[in-house]
């Protein structure tokens, strides 16, 4: 009888024994298993981390070869888009072979001279200039835009309170959800544009980009070997799209060289150079540049500003987005 209580005592601690067992098995599985996903999460952030700083300094490489070929140029005083600066494009790192490492790159640089600067709409006395005025509803009407659109930008510009029709002055933006003053005033920055009324809006517009027409950095005249074609149209009420055409493919094959060279294009008469002289150049001083890269999925963009002088370049704006 005692015999088989032991053995049934044996056998009950054989049992025991055998559950803590599973159970230790068990636990250590989970804590391997969480130890090893824990790992996993690092590696991978890790990896990301890699990546993000890879696409930083491709950004930056571009940035850096674009300001050398700036301060390089051969002949700074014409600039065009036949010029090796124009031609750094995602083509150039295409060459570079990054691809095979899952780098994709986007961008280039562009003139800001072949752009409309909204802050010389504004003179030194707050006062909107005419022309200029005239000049910037074109371009928005040639964008296929609204006029009307231009009038929140000339209230913002100007020194007073009054509001224009459908513009909008110190008041609207008082008392917006998330308030901030008008600035009746310059614009500051490049992106500060964006927070005029309705600009927001249009800060990209089927398939284009607005900062590609408007900027805050040119002297500005029009640079007529860089400038778009919607720019073009908008510095006289006679300069039509067909105009606007013949002077780009001109110029695809021919670089002007002086204003006076728009004389050549055929469908270029006196009276509409007469017009738009006084508002034109071939070079500029000013110029952005632009990279968007993204590195196995991490993603990085620079975009600065440069001022190109005495055969240097220097940034006046620099964002890292």
């Amino acid at each position: 009888m005692g015999n088989t209580a032991g053995k049934r005592n044996r056998k009950a601690e054989r049992g025991t024994a055998l559950v803590l067992t599973l159970l230790i098995i068990t636990t250590l599985a989970g804590l391997t298993i969480g130890f090893s996903g824990e790992s996993g999460v690092e590696l991978t952030l890790a990896g990301y981390s890699r990546d993000s700083y890879k696409a930083y300094l491709t950004a930056k490489a571009g940035i850096d070869a674009g300001m050398a070929l700036l301060a390089y140029d051969e002949d700074p005083a014409m600039d065009s888009l036949n010029e090796d600066w124009a031609q750094l494009d995602e083509a150039f790192f295409t060459l570079q072979g990054l691809e095979t490492e899952g780098i994709a790159v986007s961008g280039g640089i562009a003139d800001e001279s072949g752009k409309i600067n909204l802050n010389l709409l504004r003179n030194n006395d707050g006062e909107i200039n005419e022309t200029r005025e005239e000049h910037i509803r074109r371009l928005f009407l040639a964008l296929g835009l609204k006029e009307e659109m231009v009038n929140p930008i000339l209230d913002w510009l100007d020194g007073d309170d009054v509001e224009m029709q459908d513009g909008a002055e110190a008041y609207y933006y008082e008392n917006l959800d998330d308030p901030y003053p008008c600035g009746n005033g310059p614009f500051l920055t490049p992106g500060q544009i964006f927070l005029v009324k309705g600009m927001g809006k249009i800060k990209q517009f089927e398939g284009k980009r607005l900062l590609d027409y408007i900027t805050i950095y040119s002297d500005g005249k029009v640079n007529i070997n860089t400038a778009p074609k919607e720019v073009l149209q908008c510095l006289s009420e006679s300069m039509d799209a067909a105009m606007a055409d013949a002077i780009i493919e001109f110029r695809k094959d021919e670089d002007f060289m002086g204003i006076d060279d728009l004389k050549k294009v055929p469908a270029i008469s006196g009276e509409v150079f007469a017009e738009i002289r006084d508002w034109i150049t071939v070079k500029g001083s000013t110029f952005s540049i632009d990279f968007s890269v993204n590195a196995n999925g991490a993603a990085a963009e620079i975009r600065t500003y440069v001022l190109r002088e005495g055969g240097k370049t220097r940034p006046i704006y620099w964002q890292v987005l």
